[in-house]
């Protein structure tokens, strides 16, 4: 009965295609880091990882040339750059955060000990952006997430 419907010119047909769909799919798995490498040979500008932040905003993290970029965009508002510098120097500590990260909280309250803060200037007068952008980028972006939360 099946014989009828299905020929075996079909089932050969059929054989072939899913024979090679593997034998392709084998390749790409053995090769796909050459491929993707080049097509990406000769981009300055390259979108290191994108994530959603709300179903209207996006933070993107863009790398031009040696440089990364964070990218807030929502709708309805200009996108908003903004330099990220690494810090390559600090070491995780019990937390699993970088000891010398600067958190959210960390940029928003102020320095209570004189001594702390001439440390840190002492360490690293070219810090960019300064702890004051830092504040009023957060301050920007909090209170761009109150106006636009109602949405």
């Amino acid at each position: 009965m099946y014989s009828q419907i299905i020929g075996t010119q079909q089932i050969v047909v059929t054989g072939a295609f899913l024979a090679v769909m593997i034998i392709v799919l084998v390749v790409l798995r053995r090769k796909g880091g050459a491929i993707r490498a080049s097509l990406k040979a000769g981009k300055r500008i390259a979108v290191v990882e994108d994530t959603a932040v709300s179903p209207t905003e996006r933070l993107r993290l863009i790398s031009i040339d040696n440089s990364e970029f964070i990218m807030l965009s929502a709708k309805g508002q200009p996108p908003l750059l903004v330099p990220f510098v690494k810090d390559s120097t600090a070491t995780p500590n019990k937390s699993g955060t970088p000891a010398g990260s600067t958190g959210l909280a960390d940029i928003a309250a102020p320095e209570v000990s004189g001594e702390k803060n001439s440390k840190a200037k002492a360490a690293d007068d070219t810090l960019y952006p300064s702890p004051a952008e830092r504040a009023a980028f957060i301050e920007k972006f909090q209170s761009w997430r109150r106006d636009h939360a109602a949405r």
